[in-house]
Order: C-alpha cells, then sequence, then structure tokens
C-alpha cells in the first residue's frame, strides 16, 4: 500500500477515536473537553484526506488552514468553512483558565458548544471517508 494511502488511514483512525472521546465527555458533562476532542478530530479527518491528496499537513493544527487547504482538492468541505473557525476556538480556550478572562473553561463552554463543536467535526469526518472512499485505488 502507497505510503500516503497508509497514512491518510492512520490519521483517520484516530480522528473516529478522538470523536468518540468529544462523545464521551459530552455524556459525562464535560463540554470543554469535548470541544477540544471534537476540534482534534475534525483536524485530523482534514489531515488524512490531505495525506490522501498526498499533501503532508502535520505542520498545521488549524481546523481553518486545513479546510483552505483542502478545498483546493475538493470544493466539497467548503461547506464548513464558515463554522470552523469556531472550533479552532476550543483548541486552546477549551484547555487554559487564561484563555477566557474572568472565567474557565469548564464554566463557560456550554453544552450547546459541545453539541456544535461535536456535530461539525462527525460532517468532517463523514465527508473525508466518503472522499477516502472515492479516491482507493481498486485494488489494494
Amino acid at each position: 500500500m502507497e505510503v500516503h494511502l497508509k497514512e491518510s488511514e492512520r490519521w483517520l483512525r484516530q480522528a473516529e477515536y478522538d470523536l468518540k472521546v468529544a462523545e464521551w465527555n459530552l455524556d459525562g458533562g464535560f463540554h470543554a473537553p469535548a470541544g477540544f476532542w471534537a476540534q482534534q478530530s475534525a483536524a485530523k479527518s482534514l489531515r488524512a484526506f490531505l495525506f490522501l491528496m498526498k499533501e503532508d499537513a502535520r505542520e498545521t493544527r488549524s481546523v481553518v488552514d486545513l479546510l483552505d487547504r483542502a478545498i483546493t482538492y475538493e470544493e466539497g468541505f467548503k461547506e464548513f468553512v464558515e463554522r470552523s473557525g469556531r472550533l479552532d476556538l476550543y483548541y486552546k480556550t477549551s484547555r487554559f483558565p487564561d484563555s477566557i478572562p474572568g472565567g474557565i473553561p469548564a464554566e463557560v463552554i456550554t453544552v450547546r458548544d459541545a453539541r456544535e463543536a461535536i456535530k461539525l467535526a462527525s460532517d468532517i469526518l463523514e465527508l473525508t471517508e466518503r472522499k477516502r472512499k472515492d479516491n482507493l485505488p481498486e485494488t489494494l
């Protein structure tokens, strides 16, 4: 199997795992970590897609940046652009108390925020999986 295909599959498997972690945190009432893990899932999904396109995207963790690059190969990712910035906010603000003036992430990030983040990450993962299947060679 080609190196990029293997790497794509590894990143996609981790994205699926991270999405489950986000959902588990949401179920437990841990909304800030749910937002963080949703962001991680979306970023890793997009990296998986970019590896599939033979592009190494490990130097960035930004969903916005990764989407920008993914769109050059697949316009279907455009539907996520407007909402994707919200995911990047969770990368730091969900973990560090000094990222939110006068509060802490555990008290500020809501169940609604976490649900929206998980839904967006899930949608990005789903499109990535579809595109991966479309781009796999007939025989591996």
